[in-house]
């Protein structure tokens, strides 16, 4: 099964079964899920923050002001780190 890559429109949730949780040893955030559990660097966890109903294109937006970076430059690792969450079954993407 194919599926379709993400898109500037789309707006990305964390799944369902995926939780955001602190970790205590590390102080890191970590996104948990049956299958997974996942540090967030800064940057993982700065983008993890932002699934929340808003589209990949006000994400980064976000991102380029929090960072002060160019969106252009940002718009692909966004997306491929999206993407990736997806498929370890972490995001869905709604259009």
């Amino acid at each position: 099964m194919t599926v379709a890559a993400i898109r500037l429109q789309d707006r990305p949730r964390l799944s369902s079964k995926a939780r955001l949780r602190p970790d205590g040893p590390s102080g890191k955030l970590a996104l948990l899920s049956p299958e997974n559990i996942m540090l967030l660097n800064a940057t993982g966890a700065a983008i993890v923050e932002l699934c929340d109903g808003r589209s990949v294109a006000e994400m980064v937006s976000a991102l380029a002001l929090r960072f002060s970076a160019p969106p252009e430059r940002l718009q692909a690792e966004v997306i491929g780190y999206l993407a990736r969450l997806r498929e370890k079954g972490l995001l869905e993407v709604a259009a």
